[in-house]
């Protein structure tokens, strides 16, 4: 299956990008990456969830070499969960912001419609990276660790496969008189639904709680 239903797209900033406060970005952020994490794609709908504002081109690196990139410019930031942010840190493989890889390491800016092509999911939810690319390895393995967060990443996968099937069934029983055989139907598919969502989502407080 494909990474991600939609690849991200940054709109033109709403707010001032030379101010060097970032951080005022993430509501347009989130709305841009539709929700999701830049890289990983994981769902920000849960409470126990945390998404912060990464810059692409680390802002470490930014302010050590003099890079003339503004701290907050907007082509810069991504919408990332914290593990994902966490782990990629101050990591970058290139002497300067561009190029930001050298085709065997470095990073893909997740509104590049190539970083689709780095990646695919299993049935279960599971991020790997494609045969054929020594880049999408690195970015799998060292760069984010998908590997290392297999299960956390399922979780959530399946968690928004769920929310998603169960929005939609909601939608359709109340279409249907209450107590006819197709509102019975649905209602029984909506009870086991509900049940395994509601056992993901007790192995995703558990994963926040660590």
């Amino acid at each position: 299956m494909p990474l991600r239903d939609i690849t991200p797209t940054r709109t033109a900033p709403i707010l001032n990008e030379t101010d060097g406060d970032w951080g005022k970005h993430k509501p347009q952020l989130k709305n841009d990456f539709n929700s999701h994490c830049g890289y990983c794609h994981s769902y920000d709908g849960y409470k126990h969830t945390y998404f912060e504002v990464d810059h692409f081109v680390p802002k470490s690196l930014i302010t050590k070499n003099n890079w003339q990139i503004p701290l907050a410019r907007y082509n810069n930031l991504v919408y990332s969960c914290k593990f994902c942010n966490n782990k990629k840190l101050s990591k970058w493989t290139t002497n300067s912001p561009d190029p930001s890889h050298n085709g065997t390491s470095g990073f893909v800016d997740p509104c590049d419609a190539d970083y689709d092509a780095l990646f695919y999911r299993t049935s279960d939810g599971a991020i790997r990276p494609v045969a054929n690319s020594a880049l999408a390895k690195w970015i799998y393995k060292e760069a984010f660790k998908f590997d290392e967060r297999e299960r956390s990443i399922i979780v959530l996968w399946n968690m928004n496969r769920l929310r998603q099937v169960i929005d939609a069934l909601i939608v359709e029983l109340n279409s249907h008189a209450n107590g006819s055989a197709d509102y019975n139907s649905i209602k029984s598919k909506l009870g086991e639904y509900t049940l395994e969502y509601y056992i993901f989502h007790k192995e995703l407080i558990e994963f926040y709680e660590q």
